[in-house]
């Protein structure tokens, strides 16, 4: 039983991974895990290349590669955008199969904490090459 109480939090740990991934590709992709990757990753995952994914030729002037690809699937063209969306569906996942542990208050705090920890762990620690 204690399990099924979980799966919330565990969702909501998971979601900030995905907030960490978001944060080191953004602000600190040079030093971070995700530069290197193999190069034909470097598309996907580097923000300053990535956001000429969405359109044709990398040209906005252009117009969408693909129908969607600026705006409903627009996760489907880079690391920060398919993070988000992922993000997302965690904490809507999460909300759904919400069980309190203790309370709703003491949930609240403790999943702050858990997200909190959880994404300083991975934005700082462990997606940063050293």
């Amino acid at each position: 039983m204690i399990f099924i109480n979980m799966i919330s939090l565990v969702l909501v740990i998971l979601a900030g991974i995905m907030n960490a991934v978001m944060d080191v590709i953004s602000i600190r992709y040079n030093t971070s895990i995700f530069k290197y990757l193999p190069k034909k990753w470097n598309y996907f995952f580097n923000p300053s290349l990535s956001w000429r994914n969405k359109w044709k030729n990398g040209d906005p002037f252009k117009g969408e590669k693909f129908f969607g690809s600026s705006t409903f699937l627009v996760f489907t063209t880079d690391a920060w955008h398919l993070s988000k969306t992922i993000m997302l569906l965690l904490f809507m996942i999460a909300i759904i199969n919400y069980v309190p542990l203790v309370s709703i208050y003491v949930d609240w705090i403790i999943y702050y904490i858990m997200f909190g920890i959880t994404f300083e762990l991975f934005f700082s620690k462990f997606f940063i090459k050293k």
